[in-house]
């Protein structure tokens, strides 16, 4: 068996960048020069040490693609963040929505029958820091469930190896319910309760000799699940755990150092975010986890790439991490648009 994992893609199509362009517009005619400076400033650092380049991200995308077809895994696992979420509220946002279908669609036609998805967090929506505005909405759920036929929860047997995909976000949802809209918390609180029967019900009916591959973008989520009994009782059978969500693996190894200021209790909303969901970042290792890189990197220098997971000869199952060098391919090849 081999898998091929995409993950963190973020691709801008032609709506998100016309937003994009508009939103940094709007920064450089702000009229307070000290606060268009400082906004400047954090835009440019987002986009050299995080974001990267809008352009890449689509050359990346396509790289990322024809590396997988040329190894022709059985399965081709998609593990979150489809599109820029420039609106901040994940799929609800039209030109988002625009933006993972054009995701999901390639990665389906080029894989038909083989290709599996995993919600991410800013599919569903969260708060952005250059609108100052946004959260996790009701809608793009639907949306991503019903349109993109993205299922929170999916279940696949190959052999003995059981591939479960989850949404990090239901479990790890009180982090961003202070965004959300006031008459959505409740039917939230239901989709979770669901959701979370939904794993345990799996996770109880998995054979003794079952061994788990786990797909969970938001690696947060882990030490909520880590809490369930069903889950405790089976953690020796979760074998692997592929998450997204950091990047880049280096940050897992940091996030295990940072939870250590867990007791800073910040108020902005994004970072309140981020320091409650390393709190349990030392409980992730029961999990296995094992990082699928973005596939344009963490910022304009930094290579992204692809995770492939096998069943070797001696039934073990290993990752390996395929790198996306840009200077290594072609001149910028785009899907849409013009960064």
């Amino acid at each position: 068996m081999q898998l091929a994992v995409l993950s963190d893609i973020h691709l801008v199509g032609p709506a998100e960048l016309a937003l994009a362009n508009a939103g940094y517009g709007s920064i450089r005619a702000h009229p307070d020069p000290v606060a268009r400076a400082w906004r400047q400033g954090l835009y440019r650092v987002r986009r050299r040490f995080w974001n990267g380049h809008l352009k890449w991200r689509h050359t990346a995308f396509l790289q990322a693609l024809d590396e997988v077809a040329g190894r022709n895994p059985d399965w081709v696992i998609a593990n979150g963040d489809y599109g820029g979420d420039l609106g901040g509220i994940g799929l609800s946002h039209r030109a988002t929505l625009d933006s993972a279908s054009l995701v999901v669609e390639l990665i389906r036609n080029r894989f038909p029958g083989r290709s599996r998805f995993v919600f991410g967090d800013h599919d569903l929506g969260k708060y952005s820091t250059l609108l100052r505005e946004g959260g996790i909405r009701l809608d793009s759920l639907d949306l991503g469930e019903r349109q993109l036929q993205i299922p929170s929860f999916w279940h696949e047997i190959n052999g003995d190896v059981h591939l479960i995909g989850v949404n990090s976000s239901l479990f790890t949802l009180d982090l961003f319910l202070p965004e959300a809209i006031a008459d959505e918390i409740p039917e939230w609180r239901r989709r979770r309760a669901a959701h979370i029967a939904q794993v345990i019900e799996a996770f109880d009916q998995l054979p003794a000799r079952a061994r788990v591959l786990l797909f969970c973008h938001d690696p947060s989520a882990l030490t909520i699940l880590g809490e369930l009994p069903a889950i405790r009782r089976k953690l020796h059978q979760i074998e692997m755990t592929v998450i997204g969500h950091l990047h880049s693996p280096t940050l897992l190894r940091l996030a295990r150092y940072a939870a250590r200021l867990s007791g800073i209790k910040p108020r902005y909303p994004v970072a309140r975010i981020v320091a409650k969901g390393i709190a349990g970042a030392r409980q992730w290792t029961r999990f296995n986890p094992v990082v699928c890189p973005s596939t344009f990197g963490t910022g304009h220098h930094v290579a992204g790439g692809i995770l492939l997971v096998t069943l070797n000869g001696a039934g073990r199952l290993c990752a390996q991490r395929i790198r996306v060098h840009r200077r290594h391919y072609s001149s910028h090849r785009a899907v849409v648009g013009h960064a």
